[in-house]
């Protein structure tokens, strides 16, 4: 069975159910009290009194009765408070603890990531000279060997394949950043900025900002905004405009709303797949009701170049998406909606993946578009999108692979609260083959699907981890489904899909 662990969402974590435990003994305590006072109040009552004259005696015993019992009871309700107030310091504890370290650990990495920045500032006139004497004729070298074809001589000589060496080191990279993805994350969210504050020589307080600003390097969206700034000096992920218009759908349109979070998905993962530009496609639902609803669908990126050319679904986006920025996603997402007439009071569920979920995620922490756009459901997968301040109105669900090193470059984990759950899934190729919508496939089709360890972020192994979890009845994909259910019901009365390019200057 697929390993997978849930943050929010309903989900109580230890701290919270240390407060609930004291609650509970809180409640008790007062109601052994209110009974303790309701007791006292009858040992006084006139009739009882009367009733001890003719017997003194036994009247004296039951009054002694009565004076070990309410001392005992009174030691008991005291240590009940204690217990109480054990329970709530262990809960702060535990909270203080638990931000304590992160903040340590986040500090240390700080000044790891400063300390290494002002090394390679200080050591410069020595590393760049030694690169130079040995990276240029091994590249040289490297260079005549392929193009000459001795590096086959050389594999047979020393049985040492150049292509295919050079191919696992990239492989062990991959494999090393992606399976250490919450390191990777953290690196990113700390020592890169460090390094760079520490090379420019800036002062290491700098680091120690929670702030948006992106005058200076201190967390992974500053710096993500720097490497845009530097990019956009030689051209490279420059912002655009968008044209829009409505497009013949890249799948045929669907009958009936999707039936569980694994068909949402996979009719999410349709708007991209195996395209060179990605759609957004609205599904208007009917459900039993009456009531109209939409489901739109955000693509993900179908373009790794840094040059933007017309792709809308390119690492342009991906950038000025991380970074914050407007993008021409997020402006083809609002102009479909428009053109799809969906009113203010339309409730409204945002589906991506990826660079889509980054879009859908970055649309439901914006005021403006939630001002005109009724948005009470988003699903993200395998998103970098904890740096989204999304609107806690929003019932927000998060799919995210373990070893899927995209949801880790904001460096943050997602909020653990009741309106955002996010699910985290144990990336293992073995589990995955026995997914139901891989069943058709050859043994030959797996091995390639799940060969590299970067496969953890492809949509066919979130495809294979949903339906898994879907078959096995998680129960968060359950809680989220049943919340949403008017979305998973009904039929679809119209489907619409946009396409769009950049306008380029």
């Amino acid at each position: 069975m697929i390993a997978t662990r849930s943050r929010g969402g309903g989900v109580v974590s230890i701290d919270d159910r240390i407060d609930v435990s004291g609650d509970d003994l809180e409640r008790l305590g007062a109601r052994i009290g209110d009974l303790t006072t309701a007791g006292l109040a009858d040992d006084f009552d006139l009739a009882t009194l009367l009733t001890q004259v003719p017997a003194p005696l036994t009247a004296l015993r039951l009054d002694a009765a009565r004076l070990e019992y309410h001392g005992q009871l009174a030691l008991v309700i005291a240590e009940l408070e204690g217990t109480v107030l054990a329970i709530r310091a262990a809960a702060l504890a535990y909270r203080s603890a638990e931000k304590g370290v992160s903040e340590v650990f986040g500090g240390l990495l700080d000044g790891f990531g400063w300390v290494t920045g002002r090394l390679i500032a200080i050591s410069l006139p020595v590393v760049i000279p030694v690169a130079i004497a040995v990276g240029v004729p091994a590249y040289a070298g490297w260079t005549v060997l392929d193009a000459t074809g001795l590096d086959d001589a050389v594999a047979k000589r020393f049985g040492i394949d150049l292509s295919q060496t050079a191919a696992q080191l990239k492989e062990d990279f991959v494999a090393l950043v992606f399976e250490n993805s919450d390191v990777t994350g953290a690196v990113i969210e700390h020592v890169l900025p460090g390094m760079v504050i520490g090379f420019m020589g800036l002062p290491p307080g700098l680091l120690d900002v929670d702030s948006d600003t992106k005058l200076w390097p201190h967390d992974s969206g500053s710096m993500t905004a720097w490497v845009l700034a530097a990019a956009n000096l030689v051209g490279l992920l420059t912002p655009s405009e968008v044209e829009v218009w409505k497009a013949e759908g890249i799948t045929p349109a669907h009958e009936k709303p999707p039936a569980d979070v694994a068909e949402l998905y996979d009719r999410e993962a349709a708007q991209h797949r195996g395209v060179d530009s990605g759609q957004v496609r609205i599904e208007e639902v009917r459900s039993p009701d009456g009531t109209t609803r939409y489901i739109v669908y955000v693509p993900a990126t179908t373009d790794w170049s840094p040059e933007p050319g017309e792709n809308t679904t390119d690492l342009t986006t991906n950038v000025q998406g991380m970074a914050g920025n407007d993008t021409v996603m997020r402006e083809m997402v609002r102009q479909a909606i428009a053109d799809a007439g969906i009113g203010p009071d339309d409730e409204v569920m945002l589906v991506g993946y990826s660079q889509g979920g980054i879009t859908a995620g970055s649309l439901a922490a914006d005021p403006a578009f939630l001002a005109e756009v009724n948005v009470t459901a988003l699903v993200t997968v395998g998103a970098p999108v904890s740096d989204f301040p999304i609107d806690e109105s929003i019932d927000v669900l998060s799919i995210e692979h373990e070893q899927d090193l995209v949801p880790d470059l904001d460096g943050n984990e997602n909020p653990a609260r009741d309106s955002w759950s996010t699910i985290t899934v144990d990336y293992d190729p073995d589990e995955l083959r026995k997914a139901p919508n891989l069943a058709g496939k050859s043994d030959a089709e797996l091995d390639a699907m799940f060969s590299s360890a970067g496969d953890a972020h492809s949509s066919a192994a979130y495809s294979a981890s949903l339906g898994l979890m879907v078959a096995a009845g998680n129960p968060g994909l359950r809680r989220f489904t049943d919340r949403n259910a008017r979305f998973f019901s009904g039929e679809i009365t119209q489907t619409r899909d946009y396409q769009g390019k950049r306008k380029r200057t």
